[in-house]
């Protein structure tokens, strides 16, 4: 499985271009990063990839398929997506949030994904509890439960830590990246530098809607990269504003 690519990205919101993007790879079996700062196009491009934006991706192409080939049903089963916005029924159990992730196989899970990933993220205590009663940290592994639960071959999680505590935020990254050692393309979008140097494979690194940098993590956040993007520098207690 080749992963995810596309030729360009375009993505405009009242005259005002969020995202210009020349050609960009995303190969499978490899945990990438988003990263830039508020405004820079991260979740605008998320969004244009799930066909939920203003704009147009060109050359789209899911592993080895056109996503213009797709019907909607096939393409929601190639890829899947945790959203930022922690919205979900307040009044469903957690079993049936979980369940939403079948939705793309008329709710078919024959080999009981659900079930898997209910025990993966110790959900199983919860699968009764109404969504609304869950804690913020409760229902980030919901949701994210459901993702995972499509079982599909990309993964796009927007900004999936935020707001959550150090724990929680160890254990979604680590969960991501271990879909992505599974063998599929998992792209997650972050503001923690830290977190993501820690977990991710690879970066993109976007600043007012175009790439500043994107290949291994080791080589993207190099000290001109860290200036331009961000205006840090890295110092012996970590990174740090520039003066």
């Amino acid at each position: 499985m080749s992963g995810l690519s596309f030729q360009s990205a375009r993505v405009s919101y009242a005259g005002k271009t969020a995202v210009s993007l020349g050609a960009q790879e995303f190969p499978a079996g490899q945990l990438t990063a988003l990263l830039g700062p508020n405004g820079s196009g991260k979740s605008s491009l998320m969004r244009g990839l799930i066909g939920a934006g203003p704009g147009s991706i060109e050359g789209l192409r899911i592993g080895n398929d056109p996503a213009a080939n797709l019907s909607r049903m096939e393409r929601a089963r190639r890829i899947a997506f945790l959203s930022q916005d922690r919205i979900g029924p307040g009044l469903a159990t957690v079993r049936d949030v979980l369940s939403l992730g079948r939705h793309p196989y008329g709710g078919a899970d024959g080999a009981g994904r659900l079930h898997a990933i209910a025990e993966r993220l110790d959900l199983a205590a919860l699968m009764t509890a109404r969504f609304g009663t869950l804690s913020g940290g409760q229902q980030a592994r919901v949701l994210l439960g459901r993702a995972l639960i499509v079982d599909a071959p990309v993964l796009l999680a927007d900004e999936p830590t935020a707001s959550l505590d150090a724990a929680f935020a160890l254990k979604i990254m680590a969960e991501l990246r271990a879909e992505a050692r599974a063998g599929r393309t998992v792209i997650v979008s972050c503001h923690d530098l830290p977190l993501a140097r820690r977990f991710c494979d690879r970066a993109l690194v976007l600043k007012d809607g175009a790439a500043r940098a994107h290949g291994p993590m080791d080589k993207v956040l190099s000290a001109a990269v860290l200036d331009d993007a961000f205006g840090l520098r890295e110092g012996p207690e970590g990174f740090e504003v520039m003066r």
